[in-house]
């Protein structure tokens, strides 16, 4: 599956600038995309005015944010998720130094993937403003992570605090590769990208605790978990979206759907062996997000549901993480506490 390009020629830098900003695809933010191109060409093929229009607007950004409240969702919920079950004091300098860490190298990859595209053409005044603004966000997240690097190294094991520094930096390094390479829309690359932000449950959780313990492993796998599955539904969404448009049958071009409905099935077989070897809470907690996943899968299948906006689709998944880590607190705090 592909969406429209950035044309080159006399509007290079023009077509670049706004398709980045608006419709490019993220590896990190697979869960709230635009819908594709051809199925909604007023948001693209705009005229200039227009696009001088949304570009002045920009004008004002400070710095640069990811715009996909997907990827919001995927780094925050386990990281709260982590400071909740972390059974310490959570009002600490600590915890303070591990969210501007986990922040700052997740804002760090946006500006990175912008300056190396924007080498391809930067002649336009929108792209010189864009490349100041990428290199504020650049300064102010190495300063970030700087600070709470130095506060953590100080009250927390050193090697655990450079591996998982190091770790993360490797991460959102390949990523941005990923992206300015353009094979984000590979599955393994999506899960890669999913796996590397749910990890944000680990420094929190390490600020608090003082160390790195099973619980803490615990909350990224569940968290990696749900978020996979989710992923895999807005991707599946969007393939359908495409191939009803090239066949109107829906029929083609279903690697996503398939990896989707297999994902779920063996989800669901692993449960129910936890559940039968003594852990039935495990199922509880898949239980809303997967009655939403079966639902969407099913509509995909007989080719209803796709007219809903993947705007909508990916605030729906949003809710449906916000029960999940709901139960997943809930659950792991009571258990905990027996």
């Amino acid at each position: 599956m592909q969406l429209q390009e950035p044309e080159t020629g006399g509007k290079a830098a023009g077509a670049y600038v706004k398709p980045y900003f608006q419709t490019h695809a993220d590896v990190l933010s697979p869960a709230a995309q635009e819908e594709p191109p051809s199925l909604k060409p007023t948001r693209l093929k705009t005229t200039d005015t227009e696009n001088e229009g949304s570009n002045s607007g920009r004008r004002g950004r400070w710095i640069m944010l990811p715009r996909e409240h997907g990827a919001w969702s995927m780094v925050s919920l386990p990281l709260l998720a982590g400071i909740a079950l972390s059974r310490g004091d959570w009002l600490s300098l600590n915890t303070f130094a591990a969210v501007l860490a986990v922040f700052s190298v997740f804002l760090f990859r946006e500006p990175l993937v912008f300056l190396k595209r924007i080498r391809r053409d930067s002649a336009r005044p929108e792209a010189r403003i864009q490349e100041a603004v990428a290199h504020r966000t650049l300064i102010l997240c190495l300063a970030g992570m700087t600070l709470s690097g130095i506060i953590l190294l100080k009250t927390l094991p050193p090697l655990s605090i450079l591996l998982l520094g190091g770790g993360a930096l490797a991460l959102v390094i390949g990523s941005a590769e990923i992206a300015f390479q353009r094979k984000q829309r590979e599955i393994t690359a999506q899960i890669l990208g999913v796996v590397g932000l749910t990890s944000s449950c680990l420094p929190a959780y390490m600020a608090v605790h003082g160390s790195i313990d099973q619980m803490a492993f615990a909350i990224w796998v569940l968290s990696a978990t749900h978020s996979i599955a989710a992923v895999l539904i807005v991707r599946a969404r969007l393939e359908a979206m495409m191939a009803q448009r090239r066949s109107g049958t829906g029929t083609t071009s279903r690697r996503f759907y398939q990896t989707a409905v297999a994902w779920q099935a063996g989800l669901w077989s692993v449960l129910l062996l936890m559940a039968m070897v003594g852990f039935p809470w495990l199922v509880i907690m898949f239980l809303i997000p997967s009655a939403l996943h079966w639902r969407d899968l099913w509509r995909f299948h007989s080719g209803c549901g796709l007219d809903l906006s993947l705007h909508r689709t990916g605030w729906r998944q949003v809710g449906g993480s916000l029960a999940f880590y709901s139960l997943v607190i809930l659950l792991m705090l009571g258990r905990s506490l027996q």
